[in-house]
């Protein structure tokens, strides 16, 4: 919901196009964090992206601008292996250690749908788990956030007990709005790898979102940045316009005190 509604695509006709390209003009770093587990589906992210990635081109963006907008979830406008910007201690994750918590994840999330009666499908990915609403269904908030507060708890109980201690990874198990998902890793991690690989401090870092309660995947990046919580594209895009006056203005105040040392 911080860029376009659960479900939808960037729209090419968005306002959010032409303020985010107007934030990279500002020589700023723009970076989407995703929960979308895509991996290596280039297609898949650029069909989600198409509205902003089109505005790129029509703002003819020249390439050190475009450099500086990256998707984390394994895909940037231009391809970066894992092991170029991937902490050691995510490498060290093991097969074994990732299919054993989606395993008990989706063990408490099949129950969930079963117990609940609930119309939705079961979907497993390399390093996620969820339940997705059949279409034309629409499950309640409430029902989404018993999946993902169980599930939480299941998967906590698990590595609590002996036969967990060796499977702990960090997680997130959050209700997307329209479904439920529990990943491996979490949005701290792609925060900090971001600033890793930027060079960015806390202080420099916005993290804007709309999943900031203890069911969402916004939550963990409180503890690494500066956050602002939306509800809605609505919402980034005022928030954004905001920051382009005081952008604007601060960029003007510079060319005068420049004109008036030259003077």
């Amino acid at each position: 919901m911080t860029l376009y509604n659960d479900g939808a695509d960037f729209d090419q006709d968005s306002a959010l196009v032409n303020l985010l390209v107007r934030l990279l003009k500002f020589d700023l770093y723009v970076c989407v964090v995703t929960a979308a587990g895509y991996h290596t589906n280039a297609e898949r992210y650029e069909q989600r992206l198409s509205g902003l990635l089109k505005g790129f081109e029509r703002a003819n963006l020249p390439k050190e601008i475009v450099g500086r907008f990256f998707l984390l979830e394994n895909y940037h406008l231009k391809y970066i292996p894992e092991h170029v910007y991937q902490p050691e201690f995510v490498s060290k994750w093991t097969p074994d250690q990732i299919s054993k918590l989606l395993d008990v994840a989706e063990e408490n999330l099949r129950a969930c749908v079963d117990e609940m009666r609930l119309p939705c499908t079961v979907l497993r990915k390399s390093k996620a788990v969820g339940i997705v609403p059949k279409p034309k269904v629409k499950i309640f908030r409430e029902q989404l956030d018993e999946c993902a507060l169980s599930t939480q708890h299941r998967l906590v109980s698990f590595m609590q007990s002996p036969k967990g201690k060796e499977f702990q990874l960090p997680f997130c198990a959050f209700n997307g709005g329209s479904d439920v998902w529990v990943d491996i890793g979490n949005k701290l991690i792609g925060v900090q790898i971001l600033q890793e690989f930027l060079g960015a401090t806390s202080e420099q870092t916005l993290h804007v979102g709309d999943q900031f309660l203890s069911t969402g995947n916004d939550f963990a990046t409180r503890s690494q940045c500066c956050t602002l919580w939306i509800i809605n594209p609505e919402e980034t895009q005022q928030v954004l316009v905001e920051l382009d006056v005081l952008l604007d203005a601060k960029k003007s105040s510079r060319v005068v005190a420049v004109a008036h040392h030259l003077h």
